[in-house]
């Protein structure tokens, strides 16, 4: 099912599509009970999305009096997204499905002294290799995130002038046809930490990574804020 073949939803579909999403899985009577919907309207909704493959079960859940109720997430008609890193002597490259489950991985070496077309011509490789390991049952691919060790100018990308990052993003865009987010990695790196490692629960922090090079991620009331040479405005993560 292509992007645009997916028929409009209801809007209790809708929420517990987006709560899925967002939380993970969840047994029926959680999502009922955290979206204030009732019975029917919950089975309904669920109905309506297992049809087009959006959830789908992932087992049964026994609750504190030996009720058993069936746990949700999303399912594989709702496609995967794809984040590659960029180093500097390889690439890597996971999917992960709409509930953040690892699908497949893949690297690839930078030849040594590569030039930006080189270093390019490998990054379009990971990403076109990366889907024939998530499979078929993943069919729709529907994002893909690069993170360079460089900075990057949502100003300036896309214009032709031919730097390491425009260089890359226009490769891409003209060989794969969805949408696809070049990003500082230490940028990534803080989001990251937000939403899977220790600064969960937490709207402001800083990320400092020291390796090579020292960089700094910044977080503020849930924005990513850019340096000076980025974005004049923060950019929402969420």
């Amino acid at each position: 099912m292509a992007p645009s073949e997916i028929p409009s939803l209801t809007e209790s579909a809708r929420a517990v599509l987006r709560l899925l999403a967002s939380q993970g899985p969840v047994t029926r009577p959680k999502l009922g009970s955290m979206l204030e919907l009732s019975k029917p309207t919950m089975s309904a909704a669920v109905s309506e999305l297992s049809a087009l493959g959006l959830v789908s079960s992932r087992g049964t859940e026994r609750g504190a009096i030996g009720r058993t109720a069936t746990i949700y997430g999303i399912g594989p008609g709702a496609g995967y997204v794809i984040g590659i890193d960029v180093g500097a002597a390889q690439v890597r490259a996971v999917a992960y499905s709409m509930d953040a489950q690892p699908l497949a991985t893949v690297e690839e070496s930078i030849p040594d002294g590569a030039t930006v077309d080189e270093t390019g011509a490998v990054i379009l490789a990971v990403a076109r290799s990366i889907p024939a390991k998530v499979g078929k049952t993943f069919r729709i691919l529907r994002s893909i995130a690069v993170a360079v060790p460089r900075i990057v100018s949502h100003s300036r990308l896309g214009n032709g002038q031919g730097n390491g990052p425009d260089a890359v993003l226009h490769a891409l865009r003209r060989k794969i046809d969805v949408p696809i987010i070049l990003e500082n990695n230490v940028n990534c790196a803080a989001i990251a930490e937000r939403h899977f490692g220790a600064a969960q629960g937490h709207e402001t922090f800083a990320f400092l990574q020291v390796g090579v090079r020292v960089g700094l991620g910044l977080i503020n009331e849930g924005r990513l804020y850019r340096g000076a040479g980025g974005a004049i405005k923060p950019a929402f993560i969420d």
